[in-house]
C-alpha cells in the first residue's frame, strides 16, 4: 500500500505550490538502485499526471531507474494542477518521481521543463514567461 502524504490545500494555489515545495525539499533523499543504466542523447516525458490516482509513478520510477540521457524534456503536465486543486493527493511514489528528476539535474543532465495545459500554474518558474 502507498503511503499518502497529508496535505491540505488552502485554494491559494501559489501558497499551496509552495508547501509542496518545502515538503518536497525536506523528505530524505530517495536511494537509487545500482544497476546499469541505458544511455540516450535525449529522453522525452509528457503527460505524467503526478497528483491522480490514474498516473503510474511507479512504472515512471522504474524507467528513471534504468535510463540516463544527456537532456530530459518534460513535455506538459507533469503535474495535474487542476485535479489538485480539487482534491489533494500525493502518495510517496509521485515524490520520489520528483527527487529523481532532480537528483538528475544536480548530476548534470539537462532538464527542460515546459508546462501543459493542467500544470500551467508552474509556467512562472519554467523561465518562458
Amino acid at each position: 500500500m502507498n503511503a499518502v502524504t497529508t496535505f491540505s490545500p488552502s485554494g491559494n494555489m501559489g501558497a499551496d505550490i509552495a508547501d509542496i515545495a518545502d515538503f518536497i525539499h525536506s523528505r530524505p533523499s530517495v536511494p537509487e538502485p545500482i544497476v546499469d543504466r541505458r544511455q540516450y542523447r535525449t529522453i522525452w516525458i509528457s503527460d505524467v499526471h503526478l497528483g491522480t490516482r490514474g498516473c503510474n509513478a511507479g512504472m515512471l520510477n522504474d524507467f528513471l531507474d534504468h535510463v540516463d540521457s544527456e537532456t530530459m524534456y518534460l513535455v506538459g503536465d507533469m503535474i495535474d494542477g487542476w485535479r489538485l486543486k480539487k482534491k489533494f493527493y500525493w502518495p510517496d511514489a509521485h515524490n520520489d518521481v520528483l527527487w529523481r528528476l532532480l537528483k538528475r539535474a544536480k548530476r548534470g543532465t539537462r532538464v527542460v521543463y515546459i508546462p501543459g495545459n493542467h500544470d500551467e500554474v508552474f509556467r512562472q518558474y519554467s523561465g518562458l514567461d
